[in-house]
Formats: C-alpha cells, sequence, structure tokens
C-alpha cells in the first residue's frame, strides 16, 4: 500500500512537471499579401507583445497568400518584431506559386519544420505543402523521416504536440505515415490551421484542434490562446485587445492508445510492376524515358540513370534543386537546377559535356524544338524563367539564340513546340504563341484575368491546328493555333444539352478538371482527368467534333481511376 500511496505521488509529481503553467499564442493562414494580411498580422503581433504570459509562438503554415519572394520577406519583416521566440513552417500558399522552389522559405527560416522542447512538452511541426500543387496536402518522404526520428528519441514519458497545416486525414494524402511515426511517441494533441475555424475534433484517437486564421475575416484579426495548466490544454480566442473567448480543452491523457494504420497507398488494378525504386527523397518533376533508359531528376538535385531493368547506371550531383524535366536528344541529356546551373549529359556515361550558370531561376519544365543559331539548323533548348522570360539556347553549343520577354510572371509549364510555334503558360493570366525561330510574340490568350486561374501548370497540347489547355478554374479550351481565338471552353454540357439531362444524375456529366490534359497519338482524342471518380454513361452525349459539345466518354476498366476521353 505505502509503495502505490508513492507511485501514485511520483505520477502526480510527473504531470505537475509536464504541466507547468505556461501560455503560447498560435497563428495560422496569415496569407500575407492578401488585402489585409500585413495589417492583420501587425496586430496580432503587438497583441502578443502585451501579453507577458505569452512564451512563444507557433505559426501553422499559409504564411503568405502567393508564397512569392516578397511576400515572405515581409512576412518575415514582421514576425521579427515579436519579442518571444516563434517557430514556423509553410502551408499550400506558400509553396503552390513559389517562384523560388520553396527554398526562399528555408533561406529566410532556416528549415520549413521545427522541433523544440519547452517546459517537458516536446512541439514538433512539420510542412504539408506540396511544391507547386493545389490546396491539398502531403508530407514529404524526407520529412517524414526525419520526423519519425524525432520521434522515436524522445523520451515516451514526453508529451509530444504535433502540428501540421492541413488536418490528417484525407487532405493530407499520405496522412497515415504521419500517425504511425507519431504514435511511436506520446502524441498528444494534433494542431492544424487551413480551414480558418476554430473547432475541436478527434483524428485516429488523437484530440485535434483547428484554429482561425489571423485575417479579419468577418470579424477582427485575430489568434488562438493555448494555456498549460496541470495536465490541461486550453485553447481561446483573443482577437484585438477583447476579453479572450474560451473554445477548447482537453486533458494529457497518458498515454493515448493510437491505433496502427494500415495503407499501401497504391492499388494496383492489372499492371505488371517490373521493379520499383525507393530514392526516399521528393521528385517533382517527371522522369523521363530515352533510349531505353529512365531518367529521374530529383528536386535535391541528383539525377539518376536506370535500365529496364531497374538497375542504376549512374547518377550525378548537380549541386543544386531541381524542379524543371530534363530533355534528351541523341546522346544529349539537358538538366537545369533552379538556382540557374545548365548542364548537358552522356546519357550512356553520366558525364559532363558542358556547363554554364544561367543569371536566372530555371522554374519552367525543359523542351527542345528544331530552330536556326546564324542560320544553321540546330536543336533549341527552351527554358522558362522565375521571371516570366522564354529562353531559347542552341543545345551543343550552349550559346543564347533568343529571348521572349512577353510573360510578366513564373513559368511552370513545359512549353510546347508545334509547326514552328512555341506555345506555353505564365502565372501573369496568359497563354502565349511565339515564333520558335526568333522568339517574336504570335499572339497570347486569356479568358479569365484571375492570377489563379493562370494557364500556367497545365502542359498545352496540340492537333496541328487548335491548341487545348486545361485552367484552374476547370475549364478545357479550345484555341486556334494560328489566331490565338477561342473556339469553345467549357467545363459543362452547353446548356441546349444541359437540359436534356435529369437533376439527379447531373453529376454523372460534370468533366471539371484541373491543370491536366492529354492528348492520343493519333492526335483524335483529348485524355481528361476528371476531379468527380465517375464518367458519362458511355454515347450519353452525341458527337460533335466543331463545337466542343460532343464529349465521347469511353468507359475505362480501372475501377475508381478516372480519365474522361472524348473526341475533339
Amino acid at each position: 500500500m505505502r509503495f502505490l500511496r508513492l507511485f501514485l505521488i511520483l505520477l502526480t509529481c510527473t504531470f505537475s512537471l509536464h504541466g507547468q503553467d505556461h501560455s503560447f499564442a498560435w497563428f495560422t493562414d496569415t496569407h500575407v499579401g492578401s488585402p489585409t494580411g500585413e495589417t492583420d498580422l501587425y496586430s496580432c503581433i503587438k497583441s502578443v507583445n502585451n501579453r507577458p504570459e505569452i512564451k512563444f509562438v507557433v505559426v501553422t503554415g499559409d504564411i503568405t497568400e502567393k508564397g512569392r519572394n516578397i511576400e515572405l520577406e515581409k512576412a518575415k519583416e514582421l514576425l521579427n518584431q515579436l519579442k518571444v521566440k516563434y517557430y514556423i513552417f509553410p502551408g499550400n500558399h506558400d509553396t503552390k506559386w513559389s517562384e523560388s522552389f520553396c527554398t526562399k522559405f528555408i533561406e529566410l527560416w532556416g528549415d520549413d519544420k521545427f522541433a523544440f522542447e519547452f517546459n517537458q512538452i516536446k512541439h514538433v511541426g512539420v510542412n504539408s505543402g506540396i511544391i507547386w500543387r493545389g490546396g491539398g496536402g502531403h508530407v514529404a518522404s524526407e520529412d517524414i523521416i526525419w520526423l519519425d526520428s524525432v520521434i522515436s528519441n524522445t523520451p515516451k514519458s514526453t508529451p509530444v504536440f504535433l502540428y501540421t497545416h492541413h488536418p490528417l486525414d484525407g487532405d493530407i494524402d499520405n496522412w497515415f505515415k504521419v500517425i504511425n511515426a507519431a504514435r511511436k511517441g506520446n502524441v498528444q494533441v494534433l494542431f492544424y490551421g487551413h480551414g480558418h475555424n476554430n473547432r475541436a475534433d478527434t483524428i485516429n484517437g488523437i484530440p485535434a484542434f483547428e484554429s482561425r486564421s489571423t485575417l479579419t475575416g468577418k470579424g477582427i484579426a485575430g489568434y488562438t490562446l493555448c494555456t498549460v495548466a496541470g495536465d490541461s490544454l486550453f485553447f481561446s480566442e483573443v482577437a484585438s485587445d477583447t476579453i479572450r473567448q474560451a473554445w477548447g480543452a482537453t486533458n494529457f491523457q497518458f498515454p493515448i492508445a493510437v491505433p496502427p494504420v494500415d495503407s499501401l497507398q497504391f492499388i494496383n488494378y492489372s499492371a505488371s510492376i517490373s521493379w520499383t525504386k525507393d530514392l526516399k527523397t521528393t521528385i517533382s518533376a517527371a522522369p523521363l524515358v530515352h533510349d531505353n533508359k529512365l531518367i529521374v531528376a530529383a528536386a535535391n538535385g541528383m539525377v539518376y540513370c536506370y535500365d529496364q531493368q531497374g538497375k542504376e547506371l549512374w547518377k550525378f550531383n548537380t549541386g543544386g534543386n531541381i524542379c524543371s524535366r530534363p530533355v534528351a536528344h541523341l546522346d544529349i541529356l539537358a538538366v537545369a537546377t533552379h538556382q540557374g546551373d545548365l548542364f548537358t549529359l552522356r546519357i550512356g556515361t553520366g558525364k559532363v559535356i558542358q556547363s554554364i550558370g544561367l543569371d536566372f531561376p530555371v522554374t519552367g519544365q525543359l523542351a527542345l524544338t528544331p530552330t536556326f543559331y546564324q542560320d544553321e539548323k540546330t536543336m533549341g533548348l527552351l527554358i522558362g524563367s522565375a521571371t516570366g522570360k522564354l529562353y531559347c539556347y542552341d543545345l551543343f553549343l550552349m550559346n543564347e539564340i533568343w529571348v521572349n520577354a512577353s510573360a510578366q510572371q513564373m513559368i511552370e509549364t513545359q512549353p510546347l513546340a508545334v509547326d514552328g510555334r512555341i506555345v506555353f503558360g505564365s502565372w501573369d493570366n496568359y497563354l502565349y504563341c511565339v515564333d520558335a525561330k526568333t522568339g517574336t510574340l504570335n499572339w497570347k490568350w486569356t479568358e479569365n484575368k484571375n492570377f489563379y486561374y493562370s494557364p500556367a501548370a497545365c502542359f498545352p497540347v496540340s492537333d496541328g491546328k487548335y491548341v487545348y489547355v486545361s485552367t484552374p478554374d476547370k475549364f478545357i479550351s479550345k484555341i486556334d493555333l494560328l489566331l490565338g481565338t477561342t473556339v469553345w471552353r467549357y467545363n459543362m454540357p452547353p446548356k441546349s444539352e444541359s437540359k436534356k439531362i435529369k437533376k439527379k444524375d447531373a453529376k454523372k456529366f460534370e468533366y471539371a478538371n484541373w491543370e491536366t490534359i492529354g492528348i492520343s497519338e493519333d492526335k483524335l482524342t483529348l485524355m481528361v482527368k476528371s476531379m468527380n471518380d465517375r464518367l458519362p454513361p458511355p454515347g450519353s452525349i452525341k458527337k460533335n467534333l466543331t463545337s466542343g459539345t460532343g464529349w465521347i466518354p469511353r468507359q475505362l476498366h480501372s475501377k475508381n481511376i478516372t480519365a474522361p476521353l472524348c473526341s475533339v
């Protein structure tokens, strides 16, 4: 009995140590660069500086509106006015449109994740923003490894507070990997933003809390005050200098039984897999197949070459970060880093042929086009930049042939070379067509001048007469290649067709699509990846090649994978 009493006393002391009373501020979704982002964040910073009970600040993503360098620099300038230390990582708004390939964030803050201990509580924050992808979340392979290491090396007696930008559910495609790493430790609470609301929930048995944005919204600027008292954690909203409003709380239930999550994340319906290779790092650019070899460029700057059996033939370290897919011609591989280093390598050996330093960040996917240099036929290497300029270099001599400065914002897409013309989009709302020989502008096109709907990430395709592009407003457009005029544009059947569709079946006919489009080798069929996990019934809409109203769906055999096909 005496031993039991002593155990209870020790246990009480343990919880008391873990729960030394303190408070910290939680900022999220500050969106610096939006109309009120700066002033709202500054208001919250002033509030924190006037509250001596606040020991530190955690900032959980969407720091900026568009992830632009100037926005990130302004956010740091503001946050550095805090009188207490702060810990920060990015969100999807900081990664989707980043002209720095998300390197600016790390340059400014030293890292895009954090782990620290305060009053015997471990705080761990991991980035769930995806480089150059939409609003959903993904935790990079290297960050999963880092998280697993941090959690595994934290004593089981130490409570862990885990922070992400997206909730650890379907919003993060590999959320289960984060949960499986976190369950190895004493994870007590999940914190996340993204939704701009105060909300208490439970995710896989773990208490989870979403915080409001610092933005004014419908009320006034504010943030969440988190207070640790004994074995409890309390959440309250602080808006300007008003009295704080309590909205959530949880106890430290030591330990929480977090069940493992079993998920393959990959469903093989009918493919025969020859080999797999886990590089344990982020691959942002698509792999390249050339001369029976597979070439993979990783975001960390490594280039790998494999044969058809998966044997590594060679690897090359560029010393930078790679966001652009390499291109190949004959036995020459061209690869560029975001920092502006351009290399040509022998595909057979991986040996460097030439290397030059460019004076601009490379953001566009590399492409090739037949052209002329000093009146001699050659192969032109197309390079899109963070500033919007499109360059054409001689692949063999590495000399600049021409530069087009029509676009005003980052080029992310892969330029399309067709019939002596180059078509590419930019994050300035426009699709451009320039002459392949001189770089002279032929035309520019837009149907939506909203930045967020720019034809910038989609790789345009062409049948030789028309160009097809998918934009983030979920429209597909058919554009005359010669004139740059719109032939048709839609994401739903025309009204004449829609009237024939029963209301309950309307969803079956929606072909909303986001920045993805393809075309068959015979140039007669567009391939569109739907966002709705379904296909219209075969033959349900009549064929009309000229107006674009005749989408002829071909039913696929792959369950749960949608790629509606249509005649063009």
